[in-house]
């Protein structure tokens, strides 16, 4: 098992006693996944650039799908319109390998999750940071 996947043995494990922390460790893979198609799309490997890009979105599809609409309100509507929003513009670089969008994207949800991280950082204190590097 290499560094990395010790890391992320460690954090999934971490996070199987936090549901607090969940949401920043899918956001931490999702910016994974962002920037492993940046570089496949840069490095023109189209197969890895389709797989990363499926990942990414199963994310996104799986962040939408926890979404509660009844509790979050407003918040939760606004967010899945933004996660509606990036699957359709990773749809479109997808097929244009535009990195422009790519790095708008990516940049959107490094910021989100910061907060989420921070968030659950303040409900959980001892749970893992969700740092990517």
């Amino acid at each position: 098992m290499t560094y990395g996947n010790s890391v992320t043995a460690y954090r999934e494990t971490q996070v199987m006693r936090s549901k607090e922390q969940i949401v920043p460790l899918l956001y931490h893979h999702l910016l994974v996944n962002l920037r492993r198609t940046a570089a496949h799309i840069r490095a023109q490997d189209f197969e890895g650039k389709a797989e990363s890009v499926t990942k990414a979105k199963d994310i996104i599809y799986e962040l939408l799908g926890s979404l509660n609409f009844d509790v979050g309100g407003e918040i939760a509507q606004r967010l899945a319109s933004l996660y509606t929003f990036w699957l359709e513009q990773l749809q479109e670089i997808s097929r244009t390998l535009d990195t422009a969008k790519l790095d708008k994207i990516t940049e959107m949800v490094a910021v989100l999750h910061e907060s989420w991280a921070a968030a659950a950082a303040q409900v959980d204190p001892g749970g893992p940071r969700g740092d990517v590097a």
